[in-house]
């Protein structure tokens, strides 16, 4: 049986988004390697490149200009590696943190874009792409608590370690964990703009529940509405 041109590349798309998810589930919930070693951190890294690639796959299939989302991801690339041997430096690690924050914003747009622009999109791949834009969003708040946590060193306190600094591994759990409104408090926002920040991913993972709801709704009811009509 042949399968149509469109066809094809809707079961493409869908696949496209399940192998990024993939990744972006093990960068998200697989941090704790990279306190083994450098040599973990720089297998940790090799995991990016697989989002960077399939991020730019996705944006290309959409049709949307891909240039700046390739340099974002290049410079990425670059201090990513550079992060692996220089895990101590300070500079080396804001560049990484502000380059993989720029990406996933990047990223976050490209899906949005196709989640409430592609009226043709199948159910599953809505689905797929709205998963992936809320665990890249707690990805960016954490990568945007650890640059404001360098930037201004006691933005965060962690009461169980108070003598040790907050590193990005710990902004990770933070993140998801502030975003789903959990609160466990082991990890708190001192400084105004600390508690700002939080308590604006707060709002903005519940609204983004809520828009997407809406979304999956209206295209699940959308072609049933246009059936019954017609018939």
């Amino acid at each position: 049986m042949n399968i149509s041109a469109p066809a094809a590349t809707a079961t493409a798309g869908t696949r496209n988004l399940a192998i990024l998810l993939g990744f972006i589930v093990l960068l998200q919930f697989g941090y704790p390697v990279t306190l083994y070693g450098e040599i973990w951190v720089g297998l940790y890294m090799l995991l990016y490149a697989g989002m960077i690639c399939y991020g730019i796959l996705i944006v290309r299939e959409e049709g949307q200009h891909s240039a700046a989302i390739l340099t974002i991801g290049a410079v990425f690339v670059v201090f990513g590696v550079w992060y692996s041997f220089a895990q101590h430096s300070t500079p080396v690690t804001l560049g990484m943190l502000l380059s993989v924050a720029a990406f996933m914003l990047a990223l976050m747009i490209s899906l949005l874009r196709f989640i409430f622009r592609r009226s043709d999109a199948s159910g599953l791949a809505l689905v797929l792409a709205a998963v992936c834009v809320y665990l890249i969003l707690g990805g960016f708040f954490a990568a945007t608590f650890s640059t404001l946590e360098i930037l201004a060193p006691g933005s965060f306190h962690d009461p169980q370690l108070p003598d040790q600094r907050i590193g990005w591994q710990q902004m990770v759990y933070y993140s998801y964990v502030t975003m789903a409104t959990l609160g466990y408090g082991e990890i708190l926002p001192v400084t105004p703009w600390a508690r700002t920040l939080a308590s604006f991913e707060t709002v903005a993972g519940t609204l983004f529940l809520t828009i997407v709801i809406a979304r999956l709704v209206s295209a699940w009811l959308g072609p049933r509405a246009v059936r019954e009509a017609a018939s």
